[in-house]
């Protein structure tokens, strides 16, 4: 009991925090979302793209939003780690460090998800009628909703893990996200991968998104031309849980902590 005060009061904090700069994040996530359905759900349709190519980017923007969230949770961390310390301070608090890093990894799914869930309504919003609510899978979607975010919270954790100062921030686009957004099914489907090229289909397998796009179209879109939900949801659950133990793991040496 005395754990789950400590982070009850500590997910109280920082919803406090949070509570100061959430209609700015909100607003700014919103226009990207705006300015992505305007270009690919409607003017994009001049070149060739069908009409249901607006629902299938409404989903990938959605998914991915989380994961462009990411460095400047990775940068938040590591500021602190380099600065003020204040995580020094959460870890004298009753509790075993590694649940501090699995609080910090399930704090950022709860802020990807606070901020993203808004952008549902308002996408159906956008696309009027070309965007088919009877085709979602409201069950399906909420569980991969929730799971995609878990998996950007823990693969933030590990991000942090591996750099050593600040100016690893720097490279961070560059070599990791826009990578594996390329890669990740973000723009096109996996099968339209395979089509082209079957080896390099199978070996972006190994790419954590595309498991995340995929999986969330299949239950938002319907499953026809998706990888399997039932094979995207277990391997989202296996990279979490991966990259959450790998970077509560490195960050507890890294901070000299008692395990």
């Amino acid at each position: 009991m005395n754990k789950l005060s400590v982070l009850k009061e500590l997910l109280r904090r920082d919803l406090l925090r949070y509570k100061r700069e959430f209609w700015g994040k909100l607003i700014d996530t919103a226009s990207l979302l705006l300015t992505n359905l305007i270009v690919f759900g409607y003017l994009m349709s001049q070149y060739g793209l069908g009409g249901s190519y607006g629902p299938f980017m409404l989903i990938s923007a959605i998914a991915s939003f989380g994961f462009f969230d990411i460095v400047s949770k990775v940068s938040d961390l590591i500021s602190d780690i380099e600065g003020e310390k204040t995580i020094s301070y959460t870890l004298t608090l009753p509790i075993p460090s590694w649940l501090v890093f699995f609080y910090i990894g399930i704090w950022w799914s709860i802020n990807s998800i606070l901020i993203t869930i808004f952008l549902f309504p308002l996408g159906k919003l956008i696309l009027f009628n070309a965007f088919d609510l009877s085709q979602i899978s409201f069950v399906r979607l909420v569980i991969m909703y929730i799971s995609s975010n878990l998996f950007y919270g823990f693969f933030s954790l590990w991000l942090t893990s591996l750099l050593k100062n600040m100016g690893g921030v720097g490279y961070l686009w560059v070599r990791v996200i826009n990578p594996i957004l390329m890669f990740g099914a973000y723009f096109y489907s996996w099968h339209a991968v395979y089509a082209v090229s079957p080896a390099f289909a199978f070996a972006d397998l190994i790419n954590p998104l595309v498991y995340i796009m995929e999986g969330m179209r299949a239950a938002a879109l319907g499953q026809e031309g998706f990888l399997s939900f039932w094979i995207c949801l277990p391997v989202i659950w296996m990279f979490t849980l991966f990259f959450g133990w790998q970077g509560t793991r490195r960050l507890q040496n890294r901070l000299d902590c008692v395990k």
